[in-house]
């Protein structure tokens, strides 16, 4: 079984803060390809409507995802999105640590959790 974790974020857009948010997200991405080399996959979506911003990611362990996390919730980035949205899902799936599960409580994100029954990968 793989140990790697995935990362459902998905947030509702306030009305007219679409354009501004991709513009954060874009200085996001550039961010975490830098600096997290655990982060495998990191993409970010915007529904056609422009109504829902989403988060997909993919972190090799525990390790990686909590170096996100604290980067995350420690950055500017984390208020610039909060501040142009209204509402959110977090979703982790796959083997989180109790650890990860502890620092999520702690710094107040509400976290869906999801273990993996079966599956593959092919990410190399």
């Amino acid at each position: 079984m793989s140990t790697h974790l995935n990362i459902f974020y998905e947030l509702k857009v306030a009305e007219g803060k679409a354009e501004e948010l991709k513009a954060i997200v874009k200085a996001m991405v550039a961010f975490n390809l830098a600096g997290e080399p655990g982060t495998l996959v990191y993409n970010v979506y915007m529904s056609t409507d422009q109504s829902t911003l989403t988060y997909w990611e993919t972190h090799e362990s525990n390790e990686a995802l909590r170096h996100h996390a604290e980067r995350f919730a420690q950055g500017e980035y984390i208020s610039q999105v909060l501040e142009r949205t209204v509402s959110a899902r977090l979703c982790i799936y796959g083997p989180v640590s109790d650890a990860m599960k502890a620092w999520s409580l702690e710094n107040g994100f509400e976290v869906e959790y999801a273990d993996l029954i079966d599956g593959f990968e092919r990410i190399s």
